[in-house]
């Protein structure tokens, strides 16, 4: 095997930083072969390139690590590709707390948790953060010098590429190096580029959470005010002072939670542009394929009535939803649509629970939904409101399709996010094994505890359906697919005993993710034996709420005025 090629140091490095990668040079330019696989081999190596947010990072549980990511649809990919060619591939794993494992590695999997269409060229898009036009910036960009100073997920996922770059460095920038410059360097003869970006562009808008100036957020302030008092307090402040909103389910507030048609068309026409003509210099055959968009109202995250009574009954068997919310059909029939009626988010379905798990009674919980009769607008997803979503995701898609057909063959579109929608609603049957998988929170065993990113079955069926459609696309493929039976037995967000509840990954969460894990299935294999909510989740829950506002300056000093910041 002829060594590796040496990637010139960039001049800009400061000494430690050179030191570094002039000691690890040798072994970490020969970071992307699958074991057993040689970069150097006769016919060369497939690079695969991930471009996209937090389902390409490999985020599950609102977190990631190494966990995630190992069961992951991109890594499951590669693992396939692996089995039959040479592949250059290589993940930007972190740790449990979130830094970076092997931090000088370069990666292939560029996906950024949180990326929109516009944050892949690292600007921040104008509506979405409520300033007067879309500016870059250095929160958008991978620019620390050594892993020690990572502040942000774009440093802890493209690190070091912009060292090599000598550059801040966004997603794209870092795909079109990888095509231009480091693969041709190591031998590489075709390069395959997953991109799927564009579900943030919808994302908050659907989750009820999200964005800046106002930060919008699920939560029943007025309700949760006897058991948070001095959060409730925080919060009213910030509400005050225009940082907050607790009304994320309006028209105004979607419509200014979503990228306008027209600029998403352009916006991801420039990214296909700049991949196709500044990456096309490295002389490599590549491929790029498009993946379509799924309904975010499609997720488990989104409750509806009879989710909520569901769950709620579990904590006071007398619950049901007001008559407001509740989902009714012409001449009593059922409804079978999985997308009709109201919902609300996996947060305030949280806050609900714990307050009849505290004692509360059903009509001061249903206050959340409606007040004397008259059903809450902010709070609550109106069944418009997510048509208007669906509406909105169909030009995303209608974009992607007309960009792939004005850039040539080597582009193709997957078009997954149509076959995720047939699915989990249930329009196609899934059934695998004994389980059918749908939309619903847990039950469904489509997505993990988040409710939003899939689980290691639906992950894998991700996998299944771009293989398939890769193996179309791209010459003398032949990738293997995973048995769905096999992951799905194994799956730890699949709830084997039918009681609602999955014990989920053997790992401790910390903000968002404890709350979640607070609903883990104490014993998967005894439907009997109910999750009890520990003494302290008012505690837990105020942690959790504090970290999504603390990066707010004037909420942190406002905090810290309250003297919530102290440990």
């Amino acid at each position: 095997m002829r060594p590796c090629a040496i990637i010139r140091r960039p001049r800009s490095c400061r000494a430690p930083v050179r030191l570094v990668l002039l000691a690890g040079l040798g072994l970490i330019l020969c970071l992307w072969a699958s074991p057993g696989e040689s970069p150097a081999a006769s016919s060369g190596p497939t690079v695969l390139i991930g471009l996209g947010d937090s389902l390409t990072h490999g985020t599950m549980d609102a977190t990631n690590n190494s966990v995630h990511t190992e069961n992951a649809y991109l890594q499951r990919i590669a693992n396939s590709l692996a089995q039959r060619l040479p592949l250059a591939f290589s993940q930007p794993y972190l740790n449990l707390e979130e830094k970076r494992i092997q931090p000088f590695q370069v990666p292939t999997n560029l996906g950024v948790d949180g990326s929109d269409s516009f944050s892949m060229e690292g600007v921040e898009y104008k509506m979405r953060v409520g300033a007067p036009e879309s500016y870059v910036s250095p929160e958008l960009l991978a620019d620390a010098l050594l892993p020690s100073l990572h502040k942000d997920k774009y440093d802890k996922v493209l690190y070091p590429i912009n060292l090599y770059r000598r550059a801040a460095t966004s997603q794209i920038d870092s795909a079109v190096w990888l095509l231009a410059q480091a693969a041709p360097a190591h031998g590489a003869q075709r390069a395959i580029v997953v991109h799927w970006i564009g579900n943030n562009d919808t994302s908050a808008a659907a989750l009820g959470s999200g964005g800046k100036n106002p930060t919008f957020l699920p939560v029943p302030v007025e309700q949760i005010r006897p058991v948070m008092p001095l959060l409730s307090l925080l919060l009213r402040f910030g509400e005050r002072r225009g940082l907050l909103s607790f009304e994320p389910y309006t028209s105004e507030s979607l419509e200014r939670n979503m990228t306008p048609p027209g600029e998403f068309a352009a916006q991801y026409k420039r990214l296909l542009d700049r991949l196709q003509t500044e990456g096309a210099t490295g002389g490599l055959e590549t491929h790029f394929l498009l993946l379509t968009l799924p309904y975010y109202s499609a997720t488990g995250y989104l409750f509806d009535s009879e989710d909520l009574e569901f769950y709620l009954r579990k904590v006071n068997p007398e619950y049901t939803v007001p008559i407001s919310f509740k989902r009714v059909a012409p001449a009593g029939q059922p409804i079978s649509d999985p997308l009709a009626g109201d919902r609300i988010s996996l947060l305030t379905f949280g806050l609900m629970y714990a307050l009849l798990d505290s004692g509360y009674s059903v009509e001061y919980v249903n206050q959340v939904l409606e007040t004397d009769g008259v059903q809450q607008d902010g709070l609550v997803l109106s069944e418009q409101e997510q048509q208007d979503i669906m509406k909105r995701i169909d030009a995303f898609n209608a974009a992607i399709m007309q960009a792939a057909a004005s850039h040539g063959p080597s582009v193709h579109v997957i078009d997954v996010g149509q076959y995720l929608n047939d699915r989990l609603t249930g329009k196609i049957e899934l059934r695998i094994g004994d389980k059918i998988l749908g939309r619903k929170w847990v039950r469904g065993s489509g997505f993990t505890l988040d409710g939003v990113h899939p689980s290691y079955t639906g992950q894998a069926l991700i996998a299944n359906y771009v293989l398939t459609e890769m193996n179309r696309a791209v010459p003398k493929l032949n990738a293997p697919t995973e048995n769905l039976e096999a992951v799905l037995a194994g799956d730890p967000y699949v709830d084997k005993d039918g009681d609602g509840w999955a014990p989920g990954p053997p790992l401790e969460g910390t903000g968002i993710t404890e709350v979640l894990y607070l609903f883990k299935d104490p014993d998967d294999g005894n439907a009997s034996a109910q999750l009890v909510l520990p003494e302290d989740v008012w505690q837990r829950i105020t942690r959790a709420l504090l970290g999504e506002v603390l990066g707010i300056p004037l909420m942190r000093t406002e905090a810290e005025r309250l003297g919530m910041t102290q440990p």
